[in-house]
């Protein structure tokens, strides 16, 4: 008896079960639906004479509140509990998540499957019946090109949002494909773009974006193209019109966009001292947490707190480059100590995060100030000449062509919001403003 006790105790203190609220409790179940003819299978199941019940998590409820309602034993909970850890750990599930229970039969007197939905596409299968097994299984993809353009009066966020297109295609734009090139803190009114992507349907509903295929970014009157080309197996990379690498040796920020809150300067009035000094780095605000990542690949030289710069990373990229990040919030420890960044460790350009935002040391507001030398001087990175990007090779030169052509005709016939096409009898695209 002792023994039960305990096991019970276990179950639900791993599936987080505490006293729950009786108002939260239904007393009818919803949304019953049974296998039908037409819709035989469910999350890769034959639900062919089986039954189906599709539920929400509810206020107070878990897993382990939920199997055992429907007869599963606190030892077999326990067998779910364990095997799921691999693939999602149960306590995690909130409120409001979507989960499905088969029955043998409308009693529901004897359940086959539990399967929660982690995601949109992925999703965890507990089989409960014989042997219990804990697998993840995903819903089939459609992925759709799409095409869309916009032009900037606010911002790019607002230029995305007004022409119905997804805002995550802001962070592509900015952080992947053209941070080496473009300074998003400086867009102007009228700067336009248009962009060639892959969307992502699951069930019939949109769930985000997939490839981004080709841009042009129109900005302080220059066109910037990039096409998206392999040219090292398994690697892509963008490529402008005269294929020429856009990836830099430098990204252009070592946070997500966001917005410089003070630039590099000989002379500025100091927010907390209030003395007139010069201000030798660039800070970004954001928020605190937000990740930091190396602008570029490099050495970690120094990971260490003084009095003014808080907690920050000094990383030397080569013999010419070293950069710095000041401010990082104090929970950078804990990622220092898990993803042992030191002094030594080698860290890779937008990838390797190595602290994140705060407002450590003698700062104001959350930000982190990112400061470069150039040959051993501190320098304003946006006004510094950087190493340039690796033409397409001459081997992959016929095949870029080639690719090059087709997505160069896509973007030429994407009309911007303020024109329209005109097709004449040689098919040649004219676009005319309103």
């Amino acid at each position: 008896m002792k023994f039960v006790y305990i096991l019970i105790c276990f179950v639900f203190l791993i599936f987080g079960c505490g006293p729950r609220n009786k108002k939260n409790i239904p007393t009818e179940d919803h949304a019953i639906v049974p296998g039908v003819a037409d819709s035989t299978y469910i999350y890769n199941i034959n639900i062919d004479s089986l039954f189906v019940l599709h539920e929400t998590i509810r206020n107070g409820e878990s897993v382990g509140i939920i199997l055992n309602k429907h007869n599963i034993s606190f030892s077999d909970i326990d067998k779910v509990a364990r095997l799921s850890k691999q693939i999602f750990d149960l306590r995690d599930v909130k409120a409001g998540g979507d989960y499905s229970l088969i029955f043998q039969d409308s009693t529901k007197s004897s359940l086959l499957y539990f399967i929660y939905e982690i995601n949109k596409v992925d999703f965890l299968v507990a089989k409960m019946k014989d042997t219990i097994d804990v697998f993840r299984g995903a819903k089939p993809l459609v992925i759709k090109e799409k095409t869309g353009s916009g032009i900037i009066e606010s911002s790019l966020w607002y230029a995305m949002e007004k022409s119905n297109l997804s805002a995550k295609l802001v962070n592509v734009l900015a952080d992947e494909i053209y941070p080496w090139t473009i300074d998003f803190f400086r867009l102007n009114s009228g700067d336009k773009f248009k962009v060639i992507y892959d969307a992502k349907y699951v069930d019939g509903e949109f769930i985000g974006i997939g490839k981004v295929h080709a841009t042009l970014f129109h900005s302080n009157g220059e066109d910037y193209y990039a096409m998206a080309f392999n040219e090292v197996g398994g690697f892509e990379d963008y490529f402008d019109e005269n294929g020429n690498n856009l990836r830099k040796f430098f990204l252009k920020a070592p946070v997500s966009f966001t917005r410089i809150s003070s630039r590099f300067t000989n002379k500025r009035k100091h927010p907390v001292t209030g003395r007139w000094k010069g201000h030798f780095g660039t800070d970004f605000a954001a928020p605190i947490g937000t990740p930091i990542y190396s602008t570029a690949d490099g050495i970690v030289t120094e990971v260490s707190y003084t009095k003014y710069n808080g907690y920050y990373v000094k990383i030397r990229h080569n013999s010419t480059y070293t950069t710095q990040y000041l401010h990082m919030d104090k929970s950078s420890k804990k990622l220092w100590s898990k993803k042992g960044i030191k002094k030594g460790k080698r860290v890779r350009q937008g990838v390797d995060i190595i602290g994140y935002v705060g407002k450590s040391g003698q700062a104001t507001g959350p930000h982190v100030c990112y400061r470069f030398w150039k040959n051993g001087k501190q320098v304003d990175p946006f006004k510094t000449s950087l190493p340039p990007s690796t033409p397409i090779k001459k081997e992959k030169r016929e095949d870029f062509e080639s690719k090059k052509l087709i997505l160069m005709k896509k973007l030429n016939a994407i009309s911007y919001p303020d024109e329209y096409q005109i097709i004449d009898s040689q098919n040649t695209v004219s676009m005319i403003n309103y």
